[in-house]
């Protein structure tokens, strides 16, 4: 290995990623024995940096140079699968395929591609033919461990994320799943959350789910407060009852759900202010309670849904107007 080679290895392990730019770039257009290590890690410098379209061209002006390299081809696919390109990902990593079917790491990104497509059953093919040639790759694991979720099968899903786990316990992927997948409790997706970013403090969406929580703990109690005190208002007769209490309560219901342990206490505090229930129908106060915990974690899932919908059309589209 050249000097140079070491020293892009170096940079790129030390994420010294524009530093690294500023050596690698005029090597690409060099002509030396250099040109290739070269546009290796200025495409995976751009990668890391997010600036996806300059690496897909100097992937393209690599594949012309070094037309036998198809791991430029590779660089391609991931590109575009990382723009959420994902039909046009799917052609590249075939035409790969066609030429290189024995890469476990082609046949997995085969399958990831396939995932976000939502074809599951051919990526559960992809994955296995990447596991076939690699059996013990985390990181395929935790493709095969979404795929099966996917697939219907949730309790295979945490099983083999467990296993995961089990050998590998600050794995970020298989830890994202697991806070995801096989853990309810609010306070146990915060522990998981925070050994992820102890290992890496630069996880995006591991801040994010962090912050969720912590804004929950925040906010829930609060909007709880304030509706036990109103709600004891009316029931010592300080103010005239309102029609729309119900209903205010079945929208906070749509947020406090997400911990049964603050939610369920609380609807049952608000069904005895609220609902003049006499000692022999006492009965009312739990079922009443868990009915709405029930309609409220309904309704909070499926607003979670449209509005992370929402978000993914924004960041698709912002994605598009900065191509």
């Amino acid at each position: 290995m050249s000097e140079t080679s070491k020293r892009l290895e170096v940079l790129f392990e030390l994420k010294r990623f524009d530093e690294l730019l500023k050596e690698s770039i005029p090597l690409c257009a060099s002509h030396t024995e250099e040109q290739g290590i070269a546009y290796h890690y200025t495409i995976l410098a751009l990668i890391q940096l997010e600036r996806f379209d300059e690496a897909f061209a100097y992937s393209k002006n690599a594949l012309a140079s070094f037309p036998e390299e198809v791991h430029y081809l590779y660089f391609q696919a991931f590109i575009l699968f990382k723009q959420n390109r994902s039909k046009e990902a799917l052609g590249v990593v075939q035409t790969l395929l066609a030429k290189e079917p024995n890469h476990d790491v082609y046949h997995h990104l085969h399958a990831q591609v396939l995932v976000e497509l939502e074809r599951y059953v051919e990526a559960k093919r992809a994955i296995d033919t990447a596991l076939s040639l690699d059996a013990h790759d985390a990181d395929f694991l935790v493709t095969l461990a979404i795929i099966t979720y996917h697939l219907g099968n949730t309790p295979i899903a945490c099983d083999i994320v467990t296993s995961i786990l089990e050998k590998e316990p600050h794995h970020a992927g298989a830890l994202h799943l697991h806070s995801t997948l096989c853990t309810s409790h609010l306070f146990e997706k915060s522990k998981v959350l925070r050994g992820i970013l102890f290992r890496d403090p630069f996880d995006k969406e591991g801040q994010e789910a962090l912050q969720s929580i912590q804004r929950y703990y925040t906010i829930a109690p609060a909007l709880m407060l304030t509706f036990l005190l109103y709600a004891l208002g009316e029931y010592l007769e300080m103010w005239e009852k309102s029609t729309h209490t119900s209903g205010a309560l079945l929208l906070l219901s749509f947020y406090v759900w997400r911990d049964w342990r603050l939610s369920l206490p609380f609807f049952m505090l608000s069904f005895a202010l609220l609902g003049n229930i006499v000692w022999h129908e006492w009965y009312v106060v739990p079922i009443g309670a868990v009915l709405y915990y029930i309609v409220g974690r309904i309704g909070g899932q499926l607003l979670g849904l449209i509005f992370a919908k929402i978000e993914e059309i924004f960041h698709k589209g912002k994605r598009w107007m900065n191509r």
